[in-house]
């Protein structure tokens, strides 16, 4: 529809021209942008992402909303304890964490170790001993209580509560252990309420932890198989040094995992969110026997260019062959992260692993370790066909 011209004459303003125009606009300036600008900036965002991941920040949340919560139910009180009230807020902060069952427990411990601590001062006021052979009876039987199987969180408070009883208690030592430790103790059962009621849950995060490093894991192999094709010996050597990363890296997802387990429990959220836990165990398991075998193929590969540790001699063509299967283990790898062709990239696999078996073969007397190659990547293509069929299996 033609629009009505402006009776006053003067040019009408058309909104859709101004948003193209502002769009021109944005558009120039971040053009303008110096393209290592830009590459600072998605660095920056990446850093400030890991420094500050978005559960820490919930951490923080629920830490705060703890504190005040504990500090206003403190003051209400009656009698002396509200006297203690400062000791809530302080109670709250060590019953914060990463998930409920961990939170309860060590709150537990720290009550059951303020308690001791709290009765050792008062006897050593009653022994009425030596300030300086107080001190050192309180230390040293805190230390061995350290050595009580579960109770290392609690074994830490008992020095101080003793300490501070001791110190401050005076004529009223049961007011002040009574009024601190019924405090702090208070402040912990709001802190682990706050985490029951808004609990935290990582069992995706432990699945795409785990679903990265398999994708980690083939990107690397992929640079292997570039590397195998091109000059040898190569120029590149730190390829040769993944398998310590590579098992760090997998003793990283198994305490993610093991985290993510224990926020199940305790947690009212599993009533209503369902996950599969144990398949990421089975991934993971599955994972580190992949990368205890990629380390075999690492220091072979590696022997065959700079003869370091065991010497392996591999002809150029042979080189190339296992270049080729070491590609194709890292397709599969990828077609097992994304459930998709895993059959057919299971047959690639296992094609260019057998035309290099068939030429170690043709050799009179093979090398042991280039047939260790043939069967650490073997054993790689089964391991991934094993988790991918159990991954279909439960899907």
């Amino acid at each position: 529809m033609a629009r009505a011209p402006d009776p006053s004459g003067a040019p009408m303003h058309d909104p859709k021209q101004g948003d193209e125009a502002s769009g021109d606009l944005i558009d120039g300036v971040i053009g303008s942008i110096p393209p290592e600008a830009k590459r600072g900036a998605r660095v920056a965002k990446r850093e400030i992402k890991r420094a500050v991941p978005l559960y820490r920040v919930l951490i923080a949340v629920r830490t705060a909303v703890a504190a005040m919560a504990a500090w206003l139910i403190a003051n209400r009180l009656g009698g002396d304890l509200a006297d203690y009230a400062y000791a809530a807020p302080l109670g709250a902060f060590v019953a914060i964490g990463t998930n409920v069952f961990t939170i309860a427990r060590t709150a537990l411990q720290q009550a059951i170790g303020m308690t001791v601590g709290a009765l050792l001062g008062m006897f050593m006021i009653l022994m009425d001993w030596n300030g300086i052979l107080e001190i050192g009876l309180i230390g040293g039987f805190a230390v061995l209580l350290q050595g009580v199987p579960r109770f290392t969180q609690g074994a830490a408070l008992v020095p101080v509560v003793g300490v501070l009883v001791i110190i401050f208690g005076g004529v009223d030592a049961d007011g002040y252990a009574l009024g601190y430790v019924g405090q702090f103790t208070l402040g912990m059962a709001v802190g682990v309420l706050v985490n029951a009621l808004a609990p935290a849950l990582y069992d995706r995060e432990a699945r795409n932890q785990i679903r990265d490093a398999v994708d980690d894991l083939g990107r690397r192999i992929d640079v292997l198989a570039e590397t195998m094709r091109g000059e040898w010996p190569p120029e590149r050597e730190d390829w040769a040094g993944w398998g310590p990363e590579l098992r760090n890296a997998v003793e990283d997802l198994g305490v993610q995992v093991e985290e993510a387990r224990d926020a199940r429990r305790l947690n009212v959220r599993m009533l209503w969110h369902k996950h599969d836990l144990q398949a990421d165990e089975r991934a993971l398991t599955a994972l580190r026997s992949v990368v205890h075998r990629t380390e075999d193929v690492l220091e072979a590969v590696a022997s065959t260019a700079w003869e370091q540790p065991n010497g392996i001699t591999m002809e150029e063509d042979e080189r190339q062959l296992a270049a080729d299967a070491v590609a194709a283990l890292a397709q599969h790898l990828y077609a097992w992260h994304g459930a998709r062709d895993v059959e057919a990239a299971s047959a690639t696999s296992e094609r260019a692993i057998d035309a290099l078996y068939q030429r170690v073969m043709e050799v009179d007397q093979p090398q042991s370790g280039v047939v260790s190659v043939v069967f650490a990547l073997r054993a790689i293509r089964e391991r991934i066909d094993w988790a991918s069929a159990r991954q279909n299996a439960e899907a």
